[in-house]
């Protein structure tokens, strides 16, 4: 049987994944459609609404898989029940996504490429949303 506190931190995780995918795949189609630079290296690059709605489904799927996993573990955690393990929780994951970040970083030599920016702010953007809204979506009425 589900618990309301597990199905709220789930709704939680849920909706937190969802607003990071809505506003990262606008500030990338608007990225894509103001650099030059990145649609050229695409093949099909007359058909930017096609790669768009693409782009869209796909980031709102995985943002949303993966705010319900951390849903789950914000619940397994204990964050519901207190403000203290809810504001850790958020710096843990603020700090994961920090560390990918880093890790793109790393791996890519340097940030001055054409695709460093979206990759960048979508990790900025999922690091704000599971931090935040979801431990306080979480936590609501606690």
């Amino acid at each position: 049987m589900l618990d309301a506190d597990l199905a709220q931190s789930l709704f939680a995780g849920w909706v937190a994944g969802a607003v990071a995918g809505m506003i990262a795949t606008v500030l990338l189609m608007v990225m894509l459609a103001r650099r030059p630079g990145l649609a050229t290296r695409l093949p099909w690059q007359q058909r930017l609404p096609i790669l768009g709605i693409v782009v869209a489904n796909a980031l709102v799927i995985v943002l949303t898989m993966i705010g319900l996993v951390l849903g789950a573990l914000f619940h397994r955690t204990g964050g519901p029940e207190s403000s203290e393990v809810a504001a850790r929780f958020g710096l843990y994951v603020a700090g994961g996504a920090l560390a990918l970040a880093a890790l793109y970083v790393f791996v890519r030599g340097r940030v001055r490429t054409d695709e460093a920016p979206a990759a960048l702010l979508t990790l900025v953007i999922a690091g704000l949303s599971f931090g935040t809204v979801l431990p306080w979506l979480g936590s609501l009425g606690r």
